[in-house]
């Protein structure tokens, strides 16, 4: 026995040892920052397109400062590419020799992928960036086959096969599976703009068609999720402005080039990024019928749909490893930290030495024998819940009510009592000016990064709310825990809602009720607790506690004659709080939820997982082998693996188009584009 004992001894003091060194060793890491904010840099080379592309002189100096950034590599450099990928394509000529070599080095002597030589401070893994790396690669190489990039010493063919494996897996995971990132309107104009890159430039016409199709598939989400042409819906990943200000969202021009944005009496936006490099598109046409769609406010309309996967999902659809495939759906869930995937995730940053980067630094605590090898590392994550398992994005089931009047959108039951990242759970819109939602903050105003960081105020969530809705009614309830997570500074005792008295035309408030109107379209919210506006605010409607619920019904003049009438009406619906159950009753309709269980409307039970769509307009299982829409005798017919496309009405050699290109805009929002300086 004392054999044994001294043994194991041994054993402790070695792995002590060890473990100690590797401490040590971690702590010897020096950190790589994703940006340098001293350097004062204009890299909006959206710009010097912009002028390009209307003859005027550019600003040489912006592809100076581009190429900075590139060359330091900085985060977001995929970013300033994608418009020197498009300047180069189409404005070789128009450049000075001085300036086409600025292009030229920032391409050859850039690092495309995780895996390419070289440490730095760049985000490779969200949706967004995934393709605008594989894009900028495969669309370098083209354009330079034999000429030798620098940072791996291969020839440009060579970073072409590279780019398109991870662009062909890109497109189909989302075919497959959907968009991560769902419904952003930060974020997708990052996705269109390598998305029209790759249909303008690609010369494989399996890229081309196939990136047609996906992009369909993100004009249908913004047909779907829009109101009076403002974006702003549930979502993977918004920040605060985004789902407070209907006007401040980076799709807008996106927006406003599909759609004439004077049938909603909104001025054309005259935002100059990356979505000019959708608005001059060559070879794509917007579907009539999703231009249809877009404006279809006829009827009161529900429109369901699922989007992603959920961590649990992974393993069934053999995605989780160290191959692209796998590695690219796991980071663009931002599914780091979680138990089930952090092993992989540290395997992935040792091999291929990420472990200097700013945003992956604090692997370094972690990156310990110990832990790896005898499964302490899933074990630690789920000690550290919530911080390690909030920012992966999980399948989000949406459901989307559209009227005349206003819209109110929801990603259903979505990980009630969770930590939330950048994810929005619900939003009404109830004008071209008014947005409503509620939140958890994750931080108080007082911390440092509140307004700016995620999670924060108004970003993510604290905890996220059991939210479920049906028609114009959202029902929330809040459980925040007493005691607040590992490495969570605080926790916040209240929830709050934004609802922006200087943007209705009214409001009141009468203890635990808040009603707003603009113009004919009202919003109501029925809470436990009295309602009051933060101090010095008149957008931050606060309700203290820990638990807590939200009731929020839409309403306007059609449904429910005056202000008065909607105001009375919602006092005398019959509502309901006690142990996690909230029952609420209106129009005829009793709706009940509880917390972390079931949601039953007049006593039957409500299914809220989701086919891929199910709407008015298609009709289409998960992990489809085709999709249909239709509308209004117009229709889309999609096939991503045997590569069609088919489009009815279809223009006829030169008949004007029916849904003209984005590039022949030039007698609408492209025009008012074109007039900013």
């Amino acid at each position: 026995m004392a054999r044994i004992l001294k043994v194991f001894a041994v054993v402790l003091l070695l792995v002590a040892g060890l473990t100690g060194y590797e401490v040590y060793r971690n702590t010897q890491v020096e950190k790589i920052p994703a940006r340098d904010r001293s350097l004062k840099l204009d890299v909006n080379t959206s710009k010097v397109l912009k002028a390009l592309h209307e003859g005027r002189p550019y600003n040489a100096q912006i592809l100076k400062d581009a190429r900075t950034w590139i060359d330091r590599r900085f985060d977001a450099s995929d970013f300033r590419l994608q418009s020197m990928a498009r300047i180069l394509y189409r404005h070789r000529d128009d450049l000075a020799d001085e300036d086409y070599e600025t292009l030229r080095r920032a391409f050859l002597d850039f690092k495309y992928w995780m895996d390419q030589p070289g440490e730095d401070g760049m985000c490779f893994w969200s949706e967004n960036h995934q393709l605008m790396f594989a894009t900028s690669e495969y669309l370098a190489g083209q354009y330079w086959p034999d000429e030798v990039f620098t940072n791996t010493g291969l020839k440009g063919s060579e970073h072409v096969a590279m780019g398109r494996e991870r662009i062909l897996t890109w497109l189909e995971q989302r075919w497959l599976y959907g968009f991560t990132e769902w419904y952003s309107n930060t974020y997708y104009v990052e996705d269109i703009a390598p998305l029209a890159n790759l249909i303008d430039f690609a010369e494989d016409p399996e890229i081309v068609i196939k990136s047609q199709i996906i992009l369909d598939l993100l004009l249908y989400d913004l047909a779907t999720q829009s109101y009076q042409g403002s974006f702003i819906s549930s979502s993977g990943r918004m920040y605060g402005n985004g789902k407070r200000y209907p006007e401040k969202n980076s799709m807008q021009a996106v927006i406003d080039s599909i759609w004439d944005p004077a049938q909603w009496g909104r001025d054309p936006s005259t935002r100059v990024g990356m979505d000019y490099n959708f608005i001059l598109i060559e070879n794509y046409e917007v579907p009539p019928v999703i231009v249809s769609i877009g404006e279809d406010v006829e009827e009161p309309t529900v429109i369901k749909g699922t989007t992603g996967l959920n961590l649990d999902e992974l393993a069934g659809e053999d995605l989780i490893g160290l191959e692209d495939p796998q590695i690219m759906m796991q980071w663009a869930m931002e599914a780091f930290s979680n138990d089930i995937v952090i092993d992989n995730t540290l395997a992935y940053l040792r091999t291929n030495n990420m472990l200097s980067n700013e945003f992956l630094y604090d692997f370094n605590a972690f990156n310990l024998s110990v832990l790896r090898h005898t499964g302490g590392l899933a074990a630690l994550s789920r000690k550290l819940n919530p911080v390690t398992n909030g920012t992966a994005i999980q399948r989000a089931n949406t459901y989307t009510y559209k009227t005349p009047d206003y819209m109110v959108a929801t990603a259903q039951a979505y990980h009630p009592g969770t930590f939330g990242d950048q994810q929005h759970l619900w939003n009404a819109v109830l004008s071209r000016a008014v947005s409503v939602c509620t939140t958890h903050p994750a931080k108080p105003l007082s911390d440092t990064g509140a307004l700016s960081g995620s999670p924060g105020y108004w970003v993510g969530s604290g905890r996220f709310p059991h939210v479920v809705q049906d028609r114009n009614v959202v029902l929330n309830i809040f459980q925040i825990p007493q005691q607040k997570g590992f490495m969570e500074k605080s926790i916040q005792d209240y929830t709050h809602a934004h609802f922006p008295q200087q943007r209705f035309d009214e409001v009141r408030l009468d203890g635990n009720y808040a009603f707003g109107r603009t113009g004919e379209t009202y919003g109501a919210f029925v809470a436990l607790n009295d309602l009051h506006y933060f101090e010095d605010t008149t957008d931050d409607l606060v309700q203290p506690g820990r638990e807590t619920f939200w009731v929020f019904e839409a309403g306007s003049a059609a449904s429910d004659g005056d202000f008065d009438a909607f105001v009375a009406r919602i006092k005398s619906n019959p509502v309901s709080y006690d142990a996690g159950r909230l029952s609420y009753a209106s129009h005829g309709r009793e709706l009940v939820l509880e917390y972390q269980g079931e949601f039953t409307i007049d006593g039957e039970v409500q299914n809220l997982d989701y086919p891929r769509f199910d709407s008015p307009y298609a009709q289409v299982p998960r992990k489809p082998e085709s999709m249909s829409f239709a509308f209004k005798g117009q229709s889309l017919y999609l096939d991503f693996y045997n590569q069609k496309r088919e489009v009815s009405p279809a223009n006829s050699p030169g008949e004007a188009p029916r849904c003209p290109t984005l590039r022949q805009a030039s007698k609408s929002a492209l025009n008012i584009l074109n007039a900013v300086r």
